[in-house]
Order: C-alpha cells, then structure tokens, then sequence
C-alpha cells in the first residue's frame, strides 16, 4: 500500500499531538484493552446472566460495566475524538436504544424468533464496535 503526503501529514502530526500530550504531563493511564474490553466483555456477561435467570437488579452489573468502558474510552488517549464519539454511539447508545424499542414491541411468544435476532443483531453491535475500537486505536 503506497503512503500518501496525507498520510504523512496525518503521522506527523499524531506524533506532534503525542509529543505534546506527553510535554503537558498526561500519559496513558489505562491500557487500551480495558475500555474495550469492558465493552465487549459486558454484553456477553449479561447474555450470560439473562440466560441464567439472573433478576434485572443483577443485569446492572453489565450494563455499569459497559458505562466504565465508555468513560474510560473517552478519557483514553488511544483514539481520536471522532473515534470516541463514534464508539460510544455503536456499543452505548445504539444498543440501549434498540433495546428499548426491541422490549415495547416484541414481548410475547409468537415474538420469540424476533427477540433472539434483535439479541444478536446488539451482540453484533456491542463485540463488532469494541472489535473496531481495538482495530483503530492508536498504537505507541
């Protein structure tokens, strides 16, 4: 792949935005697999909970995780602010919305099928957005 004077452009002043971060005292704190991994990790543990018969009050364990994850993405240095926003939008708020909308018009039996694809369809949403946060952090 051939490298543009864009992408130049771009490197360099990565690199500046960086060296200056790091000029005015702030370092990465926390490893850029943890907002990620929160993320991630919280919808597959109230998947998992759900599917135990867990109450709801045990279901706000997952969904605090996945709030931390988001705070933690947005104070991280690892992405650029588009990145962030976008972020939170695909694995918080799309998700939360959906479901949402998914519990006020899918509750009965004849609905079931409908449920299971509106779970995997947030399953999709919540693992492929902290899949693509790890993909296009910023790396050293």
């Amino acid at each position: 792949m051939k490298s543009t004077s864009a992408d130049t452009a771009y490197q360099e002043r990565d690199a500046q935005a960086g060296a200056e971060a790091v000029a005015a005292g702030r370092k990465a704190r926390v490893h850029p697999a943890v907002p990620a991994g929160l993320i991630a990790g919280s919808y597959v543990l109230a998947l998992l909970l759900q599917l135990a018969g867990a109450p709801t009050a045990v279901l706000s364990v997952a969904l605090l995780m996945r709030i931390v994850g988001c705070v933690l993405l947005c104070t991280s240095l690892f992405w650029r602010p588009w990145q962030k926003v976008t972020g939170v939008l695909v694995t918080l708020v799309l998700p939360a919305v959906a479901n949402l909308l998914w519990n006020q018009e899918l509750s009965g039996e004849d609905t079931m099928a409908l449920r299971v694809l509106a779970d995997v369809l947030q399953l999709v949403c919540v693992v492929g957005g902290a899949a693509w946060l790890w993909w296009t952090r910023r790396k050293g």
